[in-house]
């Protein structure tokens, strides 16, 4: 069988090398996504099945085994496995794959996607001359000796011509359903399972495929990602009109691919496009402590600290989607949460314009403030910090005014004993 070479190896390590250097220039998958991807993959060898077996049978000279010069029966079938295995060694075959398909988020682990691949399989040496032409040839011997001379001659003639040939072509369409381990890391382990139907170009007849494959992305930022994948495969041929001669496949072909591919991802949730503005050089106190806070649960009463930023600095406006800065910030403050203000509360409060841009007039815009809050308290929660600790809240647009930008703010506050 088709064994990996070091160019495989060397691609291989190479892409495994490359990821830890901009891990930190990464986001994860999110729910409600829509993502395009494209798949590249080739066997790594270990293909089995029916049809691997037809491909041999086809190239098997059987006259040479059932005329040979060997008298008695051991003799013959000493050198019927002899030309099997000569002939199983001289013929291998290769298998690889390309796939184009999307997957849609509908849970927040769970996606489902439709993908198009085609799979093509191609024999290393396959027989160019008919079996039955050698043996009319040498049919026309005028003794024994002159016939298996001419079976022999027939037969080395064959040798000499075989080529590389393709001999499976399908296109299928496929549906997949993925399971993410962690949906929002950089890198995003997941196991994919699906089927589906297709056809059979060289041969002709339908086609049947189920597949179960192991992989992960890693993604470059929250647009881009690459992606490698081990999958094994199984395609069953049904819905079959043998040929009267010839090459008959028919069958089944199991292999084990090793997928390398990238995507994009595309959200539904809004615009991702941001609004000018100056960014905050420091976490400085912007937000009053007179503003009055309307919460899901009751707020501690001693304030010690505050972190301020513009929302621009942690979602991308105007939806509740955090961008790769916004999450590198909130990491940090995830960590000084857990090292340093262990013995803190953590008061989450949004400010939202009352502009929305599906609809005209002036709202209180609370279903987005709430939005943020809670995708921040996630991300949080994600990084160790005590659900108990949190209190998601938000004031809408009830404080802006004329000069205000949309804001976050993290108060600290201390445990109620």
């Amino acid at each position: 069988m088709q064994k990996m070479n070091w160019k495989s190896h060397f691609i291989f390590f190479g892409i495994i090398l490359f990821f830890p250097f901009s891990l930190v220039y990464s986001e994860g998958f999110d729910r409600g996504n829509l993502i395009f991807y494209g798949n590249g993959a080739f066997g790594i060898g270990e293909n089995s099945g029916t049809l691997e077996k037809k491909v041999e049978k086809t190239n098997f000279p059987t006259f040479q085994a059932l005329n040979s010069p060997y008298a008695d029966a051991a003799s013959s079938y000493v050198n019927y496995i002899f030309l099997q295995n000569a002939i199983k060694r001289h013929t291998e075959l290769s298998s690889h794959v390309g796939e184009l398909g999307f997957e849609y988020g509908i849970f927040r682990h769970i996606g489902i996607g439709l993908s198009v691949s085609n799979q093509t399989i191609t024999a290393s040496n396959f027989r160019t001359v008919d079996e039955r032409f050698i043996i009319l040839y040498s049919l026309l011997a005028l003794d024994y000796g002159t016939l298996l001379n001419r079976l022999n001659q027939g037969e080395i003639y064959n040798i000499a011509t075989q080529r590389r040939r393709d001999v499976f072509n399908s296109t299928s369409g496929d549906l997949s359903l993925f399971f993410h381990f962690q949906p929002n890391d950089p890198i995003d382990p997941y196991i994919r399972i699906g089927g589906g139907a297709g056809y059979e170009r060289l041969f002709g007849g339908a086609t049947n495929r189920v597949f179960g494959a192991l992989g992960f992305r890693y993604h470059l930022n929250n647009r881009f990602f690459v992606n490698a994948e081990l999958e094994h495969s199984n395609v069953y041929m049904v819905n079959y009109d043998a040929p009267n001669s010839g090459h008959k496949n028919k069958g089944n072909f199991a292999e084990t691919f090793l997928k390398f591919g990238m995507g994009v991802s595309f959200t539904l949730s809004g615009s991702k496009t941001k609004e000018p503005e100056n960014k905050m050089e420091t976490v400085t106190d912007s937000v009053g402590s007179e503003i009055p806070i309307q919460t899901k649960d009751p707020v501690p009463e001693t304030k010690l600290d505050r972190f301020v930023f513009l929302a621009s600095e942690i979602f991308d406006l105007p939806t509740s989607h955090i961008h790769l800065e916004g999450r590198a910030r909130l990491d940090a403050i995830a960590r000084s949460l857990e090292n340093e203000y262990k013995d803190f509360d953590v008061l989450v409060i949004t400010y939202t314009t009352p502009f929305r841009e599906d609809v005209p007039g002036n709202y209180e815009n609370y279903d987005l403030g709430f939005e943020r809050s809670q995708a921040i308290s996630r991300v949080l929660r994600e990084k160790g910090v005590n659900s108990r600790r949190i209190i998601d809240s938000t004031q809408g647009s009830a404080m802006y005014t004329v000069d205000s930008k949309e804001k976050v703010v993290i108060e600290l506050r201390k445990k109620n004993k």
